[in-house]
This record gives structure tokens, sequence and C-alpha cells, in this order.
């Protein structure tokens, strides 16, 4: 699929912020210079090609609750991925579930209202599980640090010249 420089100043613009009105796509139609009826038109072409996987909000996990997170990695037989992911996903203080190539394959996030819970909800995963205790990292957060990720998509001086 072909994409234009309208195309990545959309997801230029999406990756900021999607505002919380009526009609966001006309206000990000303003912000790159076309109707917001036209900016909702790519965007259905973009996920419905998958170059976006989806539209989703950021949380602050502290103002909800959750006062303590960590990041979980896990060593698992490869054949066993996606029956444990499915295992991990059951609960909704994860996120972040991903795959790596590495030793430890299999690395999520827990964000919870206390320590306790994040040791419950790992006593629970192994369990269900039985992935031995030796098979995991348990990397508790100490100091959060709050960034602004995005991935700039546009040379505004140059464009973008290519397919995805």
């Amino acid at each position: 699929m072909t994409v234009d420089d309208l195309d990545l100043r959309i997801l230029d613009t999406l990756q900021d912020d999607l505002p919380l009105v009526p009609d966001p796509w006309e206000v990000i139609g303003r912000a790159v210079g076309m109707s917001g009826e036209e900016v909702q038109k790519r965007v259905n072409r973009l996920a419905d090609s998958g170059i976006i996987r989806g539209i989703v909000p950021t949380f602050e996990s502290g103002k909800r609750g959750q006062m303590a997170s960590t990041l979980i990695a896990l060593r698992v037989p490869e054949r066993r991925i996606t029956e444990i992911a499915a295992v991990v996903n059951e609960y909704p203080e994860v996120s972040h579930n991903f795959r790596r190539e590495h030793e430890y394959n299999l690395w999520f996030t827990i964000a919870a209202a206390s320590s306790d819970r994040i040791d419950e909800i790992i006593r629970e995963i192994l369990e269900k599980t039985v992935i031995p205790p030796d098979a995991y990292l348990n990397l508790i957060t100490i100091k959060r640090y709050k960034i602004n990720v995005t991935f700039p998509l546009l040379d505004f001086h140059g464009g973008f010249h290519g397919q995805f």
C-alpha cells in the first residue's frame, strides 16, 4: 500500500493527541489542511490495510489508583507462547504483553493498587501456567519516568517517498 505525505501528517498528528470533542476528525483535519471527512476516510483506509492497529488511550496508572508497577519477563517454551500469553492477558492489570527473541521470551507490565496484588498476580500466573519460579524476572518499578514517545513519520523538509 502506498502512503503519501498527507497520510503521514495524519499519523504524526494522531500520535500527539486525539481531541476529546464531538468531531475530533474535523480538528485533526484543520491541523493537517483537509476536511474531517477526508481524515476519517484516510484513517479508515490505513486501519483496513493494517498500517494502523488501533487508536487507544494512554492512562496515567497512578491517577487510576494503580500505585505499584513492574515489568515481568518469563522464560517459556516456544510451543507454549500463545497459551501462556492468553493466561497473562486474563488480568486487567496487565498491559504491553509482547514476545522477544531472548532467553526470556514473554514480557509484560503489571500496574496494580499494591505490590501485594502484583505478587498475587505473578503467583497465579506461575501456578496456572506451571512456569517454575526460577523462570521469571520481576523488574519492579522503583522510579517512574514519563516521557512522550512518538515516532515522527514525515520529514517536513523533504517529505516521505516510499511504500509501507
